[in-house]
């Protein structure tokens, strides 16, 4: 009796299989809808007018390849009692399906403060098809004028925001970049408390932003005049170095920068930074390999709190002439490292204080009683822990 030949009935098989996911392939859209009958959605901006929502949205319309024409950028606003209610309303006026799994950004206008944030983020944590990794971030004024906004670099205002709130802006401790996911776990902790970036828009005069970022596409030409209703002057940038803060989804303030560079420094995990320090001769001070943080314990049945910092230093510049040997020795004399941990304290110190008069938990104090002393949380629960020792460790060691 001949014998069954496995491999070659094996490669027949896979010579099979792969002809027919050939064929599915180059037949079937798989139910995907025509890309020139799609609006995906690359930002959103979110106002409060009254009893309805304001939804913003900027919107890439690709364009077909055949055309030579490149992505179309324009703004739609929709109005509505819920932000499903507006995107309803955008979805009638373009014709087009809002898509908001592409969305990296969602900026909160300056009147979503005088509500709880979670009842415009509600949409965001239940749509199926929105992920929890966009960017959020509050504005101050309206957020449907900072996306009209002509901008000096870039083709889209969201394109610009983006960038300023990258990871590398981040580790660098200029920007508290956080996504929905960071947001929702933050909030609903036992501190209650978030932050998420403050943007403010600065006009620059028309000599300074003529050089844009876009040269002759017709996404540029597009953008520009779409956001030509939002910016009447020169073009615009962005400052993102300030944070706001909330307590229980409640707009609570808005730290400012030194302030924002201290929380940073607690919470991020940033890689290099820059501090100015010292009183006659001033000098910046470099600081790699930084380490952060938070520590609750108990003494004498009070929590006692320790903020604590370390980093290795080196002097990036002083404001006056030094010769080139000391410049090329590198290391950074103790009266200097003083001044700098002196510089970081004072810092962190505003912070805490901040924090406490707008009663926002935001360096996660009560979290950390709650996972440690359980008790200590207990009797004090919600309230800060404003009867707490607060001392600072701040280390700087020379590089050299």
């Amino acid at each position: 009796m001949k014998k069954l030949n496995v491999r070659r009935i094996t490669a027949v098989l896979y010579a099979i299989l792969i002809t027919a996911m050939a064929f599915l392939f180059f037949t079937n859209d798989f139910g995907l809808v025509d890309i020139r009958k799609t609006a995906v959605i690359i930002g959103a901006g979110i106002d409060v007018d009254g009893e309805e929502v304001s939804v913003t949205a900027q919107v890439a319309i690709p364009q077909p390849s055949e055309t030579g024409a490149n992505t179309q950028y324009i703004e739609v606003e929709g109005k509505g009692v819920t932000v499903a209610d507006a995107l309803n309303v955008i979805n009638k006026k373009t014709g087009f399906y809002p898509k908001l799994v592409f969305c990296k950004l969602l900026v909160l206008g300056e009147s979503c403060s005088e509500g709880n944030i979670f009842e415009i983020l509600d949409y965001f944590y239940r749509d199926d098809y929105t992920q929890l990794t966009p960017v959020v971030a509050m504005c101050e004024g309206s957020a449907a004028e900072l996306l009209a906004s002509k901008m000096r670099f870039g083709n889209t205002a969201t394109v610009s925001v983006e960038r300023l709130l990258s990871d590398e802006a981040k580790k660098s401790g200029n920007v508290s970049t956080v996504n929905l996911k960071i947001v929702g776990i933050d909030s609903h902790s036992p501190s209650k408390s978030c932050y998420m970036p403050y943007i403010r828009a600065q006009e620059q005069s028309a000599q300074g932003g003529e050089q844009g970022g876009g040269g002759s596409s017709s996404g540029q030409q597009s953008g520009d005049s779409a956001g030509s209703s939002g910016s009447s002057g020169g073009k615009q940038e962005f400052l993102c170095d300030r944070t706001a803060v909330f307590s229980d989804g409640r707009f609570a303030g808005v730290l400012t920068e030194e302030e924002t560079f201290a929380l940073n420094l607690l919470k991020n995990n940033v890689r290099h930074v820059f501090i100015p320090c010292g009183e006659n001769e001033l000098q910046t001070l470099s600081l790699r390999g930084c380490k952060g943080g938070v520590r609750v314990k108990e003494e004498g049945g009070v929590p006692e709190i320790e903020i604590y910092f370390s980093a290795v230093a080196q002097i990036a510049d002083v404001n006056s002439a030094e010769s080139p040997p000391s410049i090329s020795d590198g290391v950074v004399p103790e009266d200097v490292l003083r001044a700098g941990e002196r510089a970081i304290s004072g810092r962190m110190d505003a912070l805490v204080s901040s924090l406490k008069n707008s009663g926002c938990d935001a360096l996660g104090f009560r979290t950390l009683l709650y996972r440690f002393h359980y008790p200590l949380y207990e009797r004090y629960g919600d309230g800060l822990p404003s009867e707490a020792n607060v001392t600072y460790k701040v280390n700087l060691r020379s590089a050299g």
